[in-house]
């Protein structure tokens, strides 16, 4: 290579490395792992009837909403007496660039169109909150408070991974709309609207341990309240990294002696015990969009760098290990563990089966110490048994032969006995 050529070179690769940031820009709002997709029911992560965000802007069968945004819109401006929503594109158009290096991948929207879209769905994302809130500020006619189906189908959107806004871009819009009735923060407003779906826990106390500053979107939020309760109690165990092996499911528990109760409380869903041969899990609610919720919360902590603990899948795995079959879902619903709103355990067990297949637990599993703990249990039970077995019954030579012998008598009664009648019924015929 000559000396100009070379020279040619060197100037191209750093003008191409002057064009890069110093610190790359994360994406925070990912596409669900491709792993995941394959599985049969990968509709699960796509929205039903809403779009939010710019991976499903745009597709047909969800278009019937997008003029129920503008008339969110309309409403909205019409209650705050604003003619025009010049405020709000200023503020969105200001935080575009920083808004779409949030997403991973490659955007066709240009910045008019994802502006546009920023406002539309923000601006509806909010007003939905408050009318959930709120039941004054409805509009009598809306379809969205007339037919619960749709409220529950646009609760199941609002979570999907793929379908997402900034939690700044929806935190500035709040900020400036923010009425007298409203509370003081978007977390607040935020998880009225999905109180009941997961635990009841007030905006105070997550606001003490979860600044806004730390929330990367809706879903992610959702994730880190659901979590919340659990990650005080196993924080000091978090570096830990036990050897463990799976334990039975419930049947073969049960076979083992261990008993099955209700924890007390139900601010800590994932706060499973194992004391005195007692597993002690806390209620679970199922109903239609729970598989939903729990596949797209996982398909968010699958995404999270290697050494996150991932609660949500190992919570899944752990009940994926105690249900075989529908017989385990009736006892966990017979002790108060489980509250099945589908109405079929049948479906239930499928549920969980299909929920822990593929699944990547933390590796420093949050159960490790209550799988080692059953396993140690039954292991204890299983020689407690066979101790009991030789002591009384097999203590001597003499015993095990007796024993043999009278196996051998009986084989052989049992085999006359057979001979006999089918010669009986040989001569007969």
């Amino acid at each position: 290579m000559s000396e100009g050529s070379a020279d040619s070179v060197i100037i191209h690769i750093h003008c191409q490395l002057d064009g890069l940031p110093s610190t790359p820009a994360k994406p925070t709002i990912l596409r669900v792992d491709s792993h995941l997709r394959n599985d049969k029911r990968n509709n699960v992560y796509d929205p039903e009837i809403l779009a939010i965000g710019p991976y499903h802007h745009g597709i047909s069968r969800l278009q019937n909403m997008e003029q129920l945004k503008y008339n969110y819109l309309k409403r909205f401006l019409k209650r705050k007496n604003e003619q025009s929503v010049e405020r709000y594109v200023t503020a969105v158009a200001a935080m575009e660039k920083r808004a779409r290096k949030c997403y991973a991948d490659p955007l066709d929207l240009d910045e008019n169109a994802f502006v546009t879209m920023m406002v539309l769905d923000g601006v509806f994302l909010i007003e939905l909150f408050r009318y959930s809130g709120f039941k004054h500020l409805r509009d009598t006619v809306d379809p969205i408070f007339r037919h619960e189906r749709i409220l529950s189908q646009l609760r199941h959107d609002v979570l999907l991974l793929e379908n997402q806004l900034p939690f700044f871009v929806l935190n500035q819009l709040f900020n400036m709309t923010k009425t007298d009735e409203d509370p003081d923060d978007l977390i607040a407003l935020a998880l009225r609207f999905f109180n009941g779906m997961f635990l009841n826990l007030s905006a105070s106390r997550v606001l003490a341990r979860l600044p806004v500053k730390n929330i990367d979107h809706l879903c992610g939020l959702i994730h880190d309240v659901w979590c919340l309760p659990f990650v005080e109690t196993i924080s000091h165990k978090s570096n830990e990294r036990d050897e463990w092996d799976n334990i039975n499911s419930i049947s073969g528990l049960r076979e083992a002696g261990i008993k099955f109760r209700k924890a007390k409380g139900n601010e800590n869903l994932m706060d499973i015990k194992f004391v005195n041969g007692v597993l002690r899990i806390p209620e679970l609610i199922i109903y239609d969009e729970t598989e939903s919720q729990f596949m797209n919360l996982i398909a968010y902590e699958q995404l999270l760098p290697d050494g996150e603990q991932r609660y949500v899948s190992d919570y899944t795995f752990f009940m994926h290990c105690l249900i075989n079959t529908s017989k385990d879902v009736e006892l966990l619903r017979t002790r108060g563990i489980i509250e099945n709103c589908l109405g079929d355990d049948e479906e239930v067990c499928q549920m969980f089966n299909r929920l822990g297949r593929n699944i990547l637990t933390s590796s420093g599993f949050c159960y490790s110490q209550v799988f080692c703990s059953v396993n140690r249990h039954c292991q204890r039970r299983s020689k407690k048994w066979n101790a009991n077995l030789r002591r009384n019954y097999f203590n001597s030579p003499w015993s095990i032969i007796s024993f043999l012998a009278a196996f051998a008598l009986l084989v052989l009664t049992f085999t006359q006995t057979t001979y006999t009648v089918l010669t009986y019924y040989n001569r007969k015929g």
